[in-house]
């Protein structure tokens, strides 16, 4: 299956750009709800989703926030377009692309800081959209190259972890999934 979708990777990549990002202290090029303009290419369809809820944060939260994350490579398989949406949260601080392989999540990479952007009010729509490349990695687990990353979310161990001023640990989490190719 994995080799399968590698290769549908490859066929699914567009070659396209993202216009009008915003860049972050992080290198990340990404919008905040409000801030700056991304464009996404016409046609392209996400390779990877996640569906955000309380369930898969530490501790299991109670929550009626939910969320969506939509990954796609694109130009030379070096960059990961994405887009996060949220419902019915507040207080957002950061949000991640995580890695588990059961309890706690080691951050990847920072697609929104609370530091640098200050805590949302309250989120129902796009919370954070942009591109990242493997220059915005932690380095945490030896990930540097977006095949790390590519791997991880094969092998079920990425996820998205949204933080909110009452919920450091995290408010709501999700795996990343392929979209695999009907």
């Amino acid at each position: 299956v994995a080799a399968l979708f590698t290769a549908s990777i490859a066929a699914l990549t567009p070659n396209t750009t993202t216009a009008g990002a915003q860049s972050n202290t992080t290198g990340t090029n990404a919008t905040t709800a409000g801030v700056g303009n991304t464009t996404q290419a016409q046609g392209s369809t996400p390779q990877f989703s996640a569906n955000l809820t309380g369930d898969l944060t530490f501790p299991p939260t109670v929550t009626n926030a939910t969320g969506t994350g939509e990954f796609t490579v694109v130009g030379d398989g070096n960059t990961m377009r994405y887009t996060i949406d949220a419902n019915n949260i507040d207080k957002v601080t950061d949000v991640f692309v995580a890695a588990s392989s059961g309890g706690r999540y080691a951050d990847l990479v920072q697609l929104r800081s609370g530091v640098n952007e200050g805590i949302s009010g309250p989120i129902s729509g796009t919370l954070v959209e942009g591109n990242f490349t493997s220059s915005d990695f932690t380095g945490r687990l030896n990930i540097d190259q977006m095949s790390d990353l590519l791997k991880l979310i094969l092998d079920g161990n990425a996820y998205v972890r949204i933080q909110t001023f009452d919920a450091p640990l995290g408010k709501i989490v999700g795996k990343i999934t392929p979209n695999l190719p009907s």
